[in-house]
């Protein structure tokens, strides 16, 4: 990732909220970083800590703090803080690991075809240091004849489609309306919930994708051809499956697209943080030329224009030198208008009154909206 970050118009606090939030370390982010905290400046450290844990961060700068800045402790206050949050998702994400990996091992074992999305994929294929990004379940794309076998497999290692009780001890089943909803509206299935005795780990979670495009989504891929292109990896200690570097850049940019736009993800405060663009830019990096060249010609044949042009230009604007001006200029469409809109996908289009980097670091952008998303939540 370029040590290259925006300034103009940054609070201080995000200008070295991203200088820490790096995947990969050397001595120019080292200085710039340095510079940043002899500034005479004063920040607004709880601010700072706020937008850490917001931005999904807080883990990343706890390691970067601890491993290449261990000198400059007296600059930040609290750093236990920071490390210990690292420590932990490492600990965390071990125990994930081995469960989710019990899990391939069970679909490898029955021959579903499968492959692994999102979070195992990339902190197995991506970055070097899986303590740094948070997971928080096991995301795979499977076809939709394969729901029932997957769905018996879960169910034998102790799943079950519902939400977490008061106890956080069992599993409740759905209500009949948010099954319903799912079925008509959704391109994932429930997802599949199982208690565990980890205090770091309040219950498992795996979440099965039937298609990686929304149904309300202009464009579309058949799973099989995908999965055609699936290639075999290791992932959480097993044989697996992932998808192709272009596929993998596709999903990822087109789940940032939906969660950037959605209401409910919005009403969550979860349709924005800085580790979805820094996955961008990170798998960006581990795509080759080769594969690269080949990406607006993919785009326009499964009609992903507007999405991969969201997640691209938007990272574009945190970390001007990562996306080539070339790509981003062959995939900018005619109309560039919907970059500052959302809802489009449940129907109810809105402007936002922010620009984009402004809501980034704004906690209360959720303001904006007229009303609740009519998606159930679960």
């Amino acid at each position: 990732m370029t040590s290259t970050i925006p300034a103009a118009g940054l609070r201080p606090e995000a200008r070295l909220l991203l200088a820490l939030a790096a995947p990969r370390w050397d001595a120019a982010r080292a200085r710039h970083t340095r510079e940043l905290l002899a500034a005479e400046v004063a920040m607004d450290w709880p601010y700072f800590l706020d937008q850490a844990l917001c931005q999904q961060v807080v883990c990343t700068v706890g390691r970067n703090l601890g491993r290449y800045l261990p000198r400059d402790k007296a600059m930040l206050p609290h750093l236990w803080i920071y490390s210990a949050a690292y420590e932990a998702n490492a600990r965390r994400n071990r125990h994930l690991f081995a469960e989710f990996g019990g899990i391939l091992r069970a679909l490898n074992r029955r021959e579903v075809r499968y492959a692994v999305r999102k979070g195992p994929s990339l902190c197995a294929l991506v970055y070097d240091d899986p303590g740094i990004r948070r997971m928080s379940d096991l995301d795979l794309l499977i076809e939709r004849e394969s729901l029932e076998a997957v769905g018996g497999i879960l169910t034998e290692l102790g799943y079950r489609q519902g939400v977490p009780s008061e106890d956080g001890e069992r599993v409740v089943p759905h209500e009949r309306k948010t099954k319903l909803f799912w079925a008509v509206h959704l391109n994932n299935a429930l997802p599949f919930l199982k208690p565990t005795a980890e205090p770091e780990v309040p219950w498992f979670e795996v979440d099965l994708c039937l298609d990686l495009f929304q149904k309300r989504s202009a464009g579309g891929v058949e799973t099989g051809a995908v999965l055609d292109r699936a290639r075999p990896v290791e992932i959480c200690g097993e044989p697996s499956f992932a998808l192709s570097p272009l596929d993998q850049l596709l999903d990822i940019c087109l789940h940032l697209y939906k969660e950037a736009t959605s209401y409910l993800s919005i009403l969550q405060g979860r349709d924005l943080n800085l580790m979805r663009f820094i996955d961008v830019v990170e798998s960006l990096r581990v795509t080759t030329n080769a594969d690269l060249e080949r990406l607006p010609e993919l785009v326009r044949e499964v009609g992903a224009e507007r999405e991969i042009y969201f997640a691209l230009h938007h990272a574009g604007l945190l970390y001007p030198d990562a996306i080539p001006t070339g790509l981003l200029k062959q995939l900018e469409p005619q109309d560039c208008g919907y970059l500052d809109e959302f809802g489009g996908l449940e129907g109810r289009t809105r402007r936002w009154s922010q620009g984009f980097l402004d809501r980034l670091f704004h906690p209360d952008r959720w303001t904006d909206l007229p009303g609740p998303s009519s998606i159930p939540t679960i």
